[in-house]
């Protein structure tokens, strides 16, 4: 019996020292030990306060009888809050999708919420022509969809485009600063198109034979568009390929025909007097045999009787081979000069046709 009491004022004494350090679930188990030693233990103030701390504290789950106290802390993990997940996902909505910057995304908003044509280009009204282009150049850099691919950056590059077509023009421009953007007349709700074409129009205004790309083309590389002829092989990619249909038949003007003359007029004494071309750069129905120039150039012609009729050492052979590659040469030169100017506008960085150029002259400077 007196062995009964020693062991319930041991469990008594740990019961207490859980219980001040906090540990309930301790407490309770040697409190309830004590009481069933020595039930005349007067301990019913500490069993109360153990259970009810214990009902509190939720997080400590009760440690059955037979369990064994440890001595190793016990680690409790914390939830983040709810809304801060949230928050990091929506404190940069330009991260989550990684391909434009906030920046991009702001002069976009502001452009389209522009409707005057002076205050999309950021002009006053006595503005000159130099100011006009100038403003063009810095806003149409900044929101080309090439270059830039926030929301709407497709029709704030139209927007741009089309003030700037009006403002540069001294007609149109007298025309505009008389009607006024707010004119009802020029109101019109059909959808705008970044393409261009006639009858859609950014408030309504000079939207006949509009074509934000060809202006662009104009503006910065002077209208011509990339050298394509018999010369597959390269692409300038989206937004500045050459158009097709009607839009084509549209931004084909008299300053893109005057400097596409000389190359037309190249192309027909290349010719003549034959009807058809002799050979072909790249192979295509009925240009489907191929042959190599001496410098290494491919070309293919539509005849198995070409050696036949322009034997391997022939002057006619030689002429022929020296207009291939005459033709291939002035393919890339026209091809590397559009090259490098997307790349000083930060459109590519790799030259293609550059490097093909490159490697062309020194074969024949070699040969």
């Amino acid at each position: 019996m007196d062995g009964n009491k020693d062991d319930a004022l041991k469990s008594l004494k740990i019961g207490k020292d859980a219980l001040d350090a906090g540990d309930r679930a301790r407490a309770l188990k040697f409190l309830a030990k004590a009481r069933r030693l020595d039930p005349s233990l007067p301990i019913d103030n500490l069993l109360s306060a153990a259970a009810e701390a214990k009902s509190d504290d939720r997080s400590v789950p009760e440690p059955s009888p037979d369990s064994k106290p440890s001595d190793k802390p016990s680690i409790r993990q914390r939830n983040p809050p709810a809304g801060s997940a949230a928050a990091a996902s929506s404190s940069s909505p330009t991260a989550a999708a990684g391909t434009y910057t906030e920046e991009q995304v702001v002069i976009v908003k502001q452009i389209r919420k522009k409707k005057d044509y002076y205050e999309i280009l950021g002009l006053e009204k006595t503005c000159s022509v130099d100011d006009v282009r100038k403003a063009y150049r810095k806003l149409s850099l900044k929101v080309h969809p090439d270059k830039n691919k926030a929301p709407g950056a497709e029709e704030a590059f139209k927007a741009v485009s089309k003030a700037f077509k009006c403002l540069s023009s001294e007609e149109s421009r007298k025309t505009y600063d008389l009607v006024g953007s707010d004119e009802p007349v020029y109101e019109r709700r059909a959808s705008p198109s970044y393409r261009g074409g006639a009858g859609n129009g950014f408030n309504g205004f000079y939207d006949t034979d509009f074509d934000a790309d060809e202006i662009f083309r104009n503006f910065f590389f002077g209208g011509m568009p990339p050298a394509t002829t018999q010369f597959r092989s390269f692409n300038f990619g989206p937004g500045m390929g050459a158009r097709t249909g009607d839009q084509a038949s549209a931004g084909f003007n008299f300053r893109m025909l005057i400097q596409l003359l000389p190359v037309l007029l190249i192309l027909l004494f290349s010719f003549l007097p034959s009807s058809e071309p002799v050979f072909s750069l790249s192979r295509s129905y009925p240009y489907e045999y191929k042959f190599i120039t001496k410098n290494g150039v491919n070309f293919y012609v539509k005849s198995t009787k070409f050696e036949h009729d322009y034997p391997d050492d022939s002057i006619e052979r030689a002429r022929i081979e020296e207009r291939v590659e005459r033709d291939y040469y002035s393919v890339l030169a026209q091809n590397c000069r559009f090259e490098l100017q997307r790349q000083q506008w930060g459109f590519i960085r790799e030259t293609p046709h550059c490097d093909m150029l490159e490697k062309f002259q020194s074969t024949a400077a070699a040969a």
